[in-house]
């Protein structure tokens, strides 16, 4: 499972994935403290030059790019300054998954649970506008609701998002402006609380049902897509909720895919080194000319093949957005190329490299690519994303029985029969 040779990964924990989890060392700050900082910088410099690939991208360029943001670096006093100053010599190299994540990031991506109060927001003429708020974190439980602004944190105009953070256990008081403009006092308490979020089956009427895969990453339950696939492949049409969905393992995206295909069906190919290597060897081709090394190799991303008792055979709608990345964005073209499905939503985000999480010390975690993917029509997604066929945007605020406008266009669409 593990190409790797070096000792960093000798300790890692490794999925085959488009997202890979690792144990990660004693979480330290960087408070006042070169030395970790030093320490953090050389293992993301020997990690990217052993290890990260994409073809066409030279991981050579690292001491120049870094050389760049160095006074940044010096500079940074704190967790959060110093992942913002490596991550952005990181962004030079123009590739996606290419993230160094400070020990408070890398723990909720790894568990999926994080401390604080649980709200979204934006910000509004009046200070931070509620978007969602996260199932039983505690601006749920006290009765705060998208649509809310918050004006205040701790008396202090909400001008951004920072005031809400504290330890486990510490309390914070919210002002909060409610739709009929009056306005309440929320005394929280911030803890520990999940922010994942579970697959769901609703139905619009006894034909029309909505499928929404919220990840294909470590919390993706593949008991309960079965079972929500059982039910679903029952409808006439189909409306597949991708929007927000990051991304996560290849085996998940797979496992998704052959609930509606076979595996004589691939959607698409992932490039690597290897694949790479191999093509120039055999044709002196060119190793940067992705749609022909693409169509030489036979290895493909096909589905994880389901009886046939559970293939859906309906018509199918797909939503994106922007925040739809990796494996969303790899699913939803593949829907569109191989089942002829409509795409309703915006742009996602083009972000389809492989990648892994790996221990960059001091519990600080490097997301670092491995190979690149090419569609079975040989579009490259990376920096693209996938375009919809109608694109309508997200509502502004989530709420279970709010508005939506693409999912009315998806309904629409199916009604018509396109």
């Amino acid at each position: 499972m593990n190409p790797f040779a070096s000792s960093v990964f000798r300790r890692s924990i490794v999925v085959t994935g488009l997202i890979a989890a690792v144990v990660c060392a004693q979480a330290q700050t960087v408070d006042d403290n070169p030395l970790l900082k030093k320490e953090v910088l050389e293992q993301v410099t020997s990690i990217l030059s052993k290890n990260a690939f994409v073809p066409g991208v030279d991981f050579g360029k690292w001491p120049e790019f870094i050389k760049a943001e160095q006074a940044q670096i010096d500079a940074a006093n704190n967790d959060d300054d110093f992942q913002k100053a490596v991550n952005a010599a990181l962004k030079k190299f123009g590739a996606s998954h290419t993230v160094l994540n400070a020990p408070k990031v890398a723990d909720l991506r790894l568990t999926g649970s994080m401390v604080g109060v649980g709200v979204s927001t934006r910000p509004d003429p009046a200070g931070l506008l509620v978007t969602r708020t996260i199932f039983d974190a505690p601006a749920e439980r006290g009765g705060i609701v998208a649509g809310d602004i918050i004006v205040k944190i701790d008396g202090k105009p909400a001008v951004s998002t920072a005031g809400m953070e504290g330890s486990e256990g510490t309390d914070v008081t919210l002002t909060v402006q409610h739709v009929d403009k009056s306005t309440e006092d929320y005394i929280l308490t911030r803890r520990k609380f999940s922010a994942l979020r579970q697959e769901e089956l609703t139905w619009i009427d006894k034909d029309t049902a909505v499928v929404t895969i919220n990840t294909f990453g470590f919390a993706y339950d593949r008991k309960r897509v079965l079972d929500i696939m059982s039910e679903a492949k029952e409808s006439k049409k189909l409306i597949l909720d991708l929007r927000d969905n990051g991304g996560g393992e290849i085996g998940n995206l797979r496992h998704l895919l052959g609930f509606f295909t076979t595996s004589d069906q691939p959607v698409g190919t992932f490039i690597d080194r290897t694949i790479v290597n191999e093509y120039s060897a055999a044709t002196h081709g060119s190793p940067t000319d992705l749609a022909v090394i693409a169509k030489w190799t036979k290895k493909k991303v096909r589905p994880i093949p389901e009886p046939d008792t559970l293939r859906y055979s309906g018509k199918v709608v797909v939503l994106i957005n922007g925040l739809s990345g990796s494996a969303s964005e790899i699913l939803a073209q593949g829907f569109r190329d191989v089942l002829g499905s409509k795409i309703v939503g915006t742009k996602s985000a083009g972000a389809v490299l492989v990648s892994l999480y790996v221990d960059a010390s001091n519990g600080f975690m490097l997301q670092f690519p491995l190979s690149d993917y090419v569609t079975i029509n040989g579009t490259r997604l990376e920096g693209k994303g996938v375009t919809p066929d109608f694109v309508v945007s997200d509502p502004t605020i989530h709420t279970a029985k709010g508005p939506d406008p693409a999912r009315d266009k998806a309904i629409a669409l199916l009604n018509a029969g396109w």
